[in-house]
């Protein structure tokens, strides 16, 4: 009887457990100027409609606190700012701070420490850094202001939270700073940056780090360049400066056949790209498995996303397909166990759930869903 009773007691923690760890979908539409919110239902391989809030034209970069309680949206449109959401127990959103801007952020993300919201400005050429406050509301005055050259990306830490790097899409140059975590600021490294010119107008973009180092020792860290159509893979030195390898192209060879190299968008917008006698490669995103065994990558002319295996021996790239998707895919999410990918198009009012098969890599449409217009940025929060 005992035993009997000591069972139902675990059995029902085990499903209380459950039912609390659930996980929320967020994408956000620039062109609907909203926040469309889903629940991932990983037991039903579905996505659940919560619901939509409106964010403000071009709201696009997104970025979820270490403590999965905010949800931090960057709006490109006059008055640039960052808003803040509170993610409530059942996914709702509820907005709580506005914080202003130095210029139209193209990408947001924090420190590894939490205390700080990192921005970059495509059309600025600079980016900014905000302290976080305990309520979670970002700061207006920003700690620092740097101005970088031309066509800064995106913005990140490294693992160690002791160095940051900034890719100048404009400049074909990946920058390199030492990040001080306490107060927040950046000073530039010695070569303060490394040059991404295997070819002219490489385009570095968006990039991301090895979960874990290889078996060799080495951090990797993969950049993907828009234009050239290829990831670098770059390996991290003790003093935080970076060494370029191979790069590896990013869309399956008979694709990129009939295509040619891209050319940077206009800064009035970055739905369209200049007339060329070929369709021009204009790569967009790219993340990791949890894991590190597949990495992903997006091209936006041909709306593909195409699957890599990460050699866990030194992190060389090895490619496995490329899967056709939403119209023009910009920005897609991994879920914590790996096994789920959720991609979205800015011509596309549908976002995609595909599972991923954890031997082979490969994707597989679950299931599309309806989302707001010129959706751009998706953001899982466990």
């Amino acid at each position: 009887m005992k035993k009997t009773v000591i069972a139902a007691g675990m059995m029902l923690f085990a499903s209380t457990v459950l039912a609390q760890e659930k996980s929320f979908v967020y994408v956000s539409n620039g062109d609907s100027g909203t926040v469309t919110a889903y629940e991932l239902q990983k037991a039903q391989r579905q996505l659940k409609p919560i619901g939509e809030y409106p964010s403000g034209l071009k709201s696009m970069p997104m970025m979820v606190s270490q403590d999965n309680k905010t949800l931090y949206v960057s709006v490109r449109s006059k008055p640039y700012h960052v808003s803040a959401w509170h993610i409530q127990p059942d996914g709702s959103l509820q907005h709580f701070a506005d914080t202003p801007l130095p210029e139209a952020m193209a990408y947001v993300a924090l420190d590894k420490s939490g205390k700080f919201l990192l921005s970059s400005s495509y059309g600025g050429d600079l980016f900014s850094i905000n302290r976080i406050a305990a309520d979670g509301k970002v700061e207006s005055a920003p700690v620092q202001v740097v101005h970088t050259g031309k066509r800064a990306h995106s913005i990140q830490t490294d693992p160690s939270n002791q160095f940051l790097y900034v890719p100048l899409l404009g400049a074909d140059q990946l920058l390199q700073y030492r990040f001080d975590s306490h107060s927040g600021t950046v000073t530039a490294n010695t070569p303060a940056f490394v040059n991404i010119q295997r070819e002219s107008a490489t385009g570095p973009r968006h990039f991301t780090f090895a979960p874990q180092r290889d078996q060799k020792g080495e951090q990797n860290l993969y950049l993907l360049t828009e234009m050239a159509g290829n990831i670098s893979r770059l390996t991290l030195n003790k003093d935080g400066t970076l060494t370029e390898h191979e790069a590896t192209p990013s869309l399956d060879p008979a694709i990129a056949a009939n295509m040619q190299r891209g050319e940077a968008r206009p800064l009035t917008g970055d739905d369209d790209l200049p007339k060329s006698a070929k369709p021009r490669l204009w790569q967009a995103d790219i993340h990791i498995t949890p894991n590190g065994r597949f990495l992903y990558s997006t091209e936006r002319t041909s709306s593909h996303i195409t699957a890599f295996h990460v050699s866990p021996i030194d992190g060389r790239l090895t490619l496995i397909n490329s899967t056709p998707t939403e119209t023009q895919p910009r920005g897609f999410a991994i879920d914590n166990s790996g096994r789920y990918l959720i991609e979205s198009g800015q011509k596309s009012t549908q976002i995609s759930l595909y599972s991923i098969d954890q031997t082979t890599g490969k994707l597989t449409l679950i299931e599309r869903v309806p989302t707001g217009k010129g959706a751009n940025w998706v953001t899982i929060v466990e």
